[in-house]
């Protein structure tokens, strides 16, 4: 095994031409260096350098370690560099997960923000349910993930670490003019009979929406299942049927669809970061909980804001 203390003598050695130019730029005697140099030649069990009067050039042995040691301590360096640019948020990248419906309102608002505070800190981020997200955590291919948990599903898996963002109510929106428009709040049950406009098309939550409506006595009629949050607004909108819309999603929801709270006691979901095991958190990742945080405030604000405007006479 090649000693890297000495290496680095080397490496100082070649750069300055002697013993003592290298002796000063590293804050050691001459004799320091001299005995540092030959012990490495023992070591080795080669020539690195050639002694004379006006200094030291190096052998063929040595101009190969002095090569591969620039190179090696040029990539140590550039891993301290990032290392201290990682602890200060500075630099590097910081991978999110994230489920479709954060996508418009806190994973967007998040990512400017955490843009204008954290400018070279590269983000890349990935949609997926939370299965695929709490999955790619366990890996460490991600290194903080947005998940939810509807009351009625089971605990989410113990082996990572959660951390409560919001409560997330969902609530119903209708197309102006609808006969429940102008009611305060619209019970699950009243609304048996219409057609819906399912926002997922597969995955865990699919069955969210039917075992709720079970529960209240009736099978929904699904007119569409779409993970196109566009297209959900714009049916409700021209009036081919109902929707679920999150409570994190109000602020966006398109003027002419009329949002009403929900009385149902299982369609209510609670939203959290989840992070990878064990206990180090990157400080990026630590920098975005703090984001995220405040996003979510601001958008139950919001949210509150559009329950209160539809709620006005039509």
């Amino acid at each position: 095994m090649i000693d890297v203390r000495r290496l680095r003598v080397l490496v100082e050695v070649a750069r300055h031409g002697s013993f003592s130019a290298a002796a000063e730029a590293m804050e050691q005697t001459p004799s320091a260096v001299s005995q540092q140099i030959s012990a490495f030649e023992r070591e080795l069990g080669v020539p690195l350098v050639a002694r004379g009067p006006r200094g030291v050039t190096l052998t063929e042995p040595g101009s190969v370690l002095v090569r591969e040691g620039r190179a090696v301590f040029g990539r140590l360096d550039a891993a301290e560099r990032e290392l201290r640019e990682l602890a200060g948020a500075r630099g590097g990248r910081l991978r999110v997960g994230w489920f479709a419906t954060a996508g418009g309102t806190l994973v967007s608002q998040a990512v400017a923000a955490f843009h204008r505070a954290y400018p070279k800190v590269e983000l890349d981020l990935f949609e997926g349910d939370p299965p695929e997200s709490l999955n790619l955590l366990r890996a460490r291919e991600l290194e903080l993930a947005l998940v939810y948990r509807f009351g009625t599903e089971p605990e989410l898996p113990d082996d990572l670490t959660y951390v409560p963002l919001t409560d997330d109510p969902l609530h119903i929106g209708l197309p102006s003019g609808h006969r429940l428009a102008a009611r305060r709040r619209v019970r699950l049950r009243d609304l048996a009979g219409e057609a819906w406009i399912q926002g997922v098309r597969g995955g865990p939550t699919v069955e969210v929406l039917p075992a709720a409506c079970h529960a209240a006595g009736y099978t929904p009629r699904v007119a569409l299942r779409t993970d196109d949050r566009v297209v959900v607004e714009g049916l409700v909108a021209a009036g081919a049927g109902v929707a679920l819309f999150p409570h994190m999603t109000l602020p966006t929801v398109r003027p002419d669809v009329v949002v009403r709270p929900l009385e149902s006691a299982v369609l209510f979901r609670d939203v959290y970061a989840a992070l990878p095991p064990g206990p180090y958190v990157s400080p990026a990742a630590t920098a975005m909980l703090e984001i995220l945080h405040d996003v979510c405030g601001r958008l139950a604000d919001d949210a509150r804001t559009r329950l209160a405007r539809d709620d006005r006479p039509q």
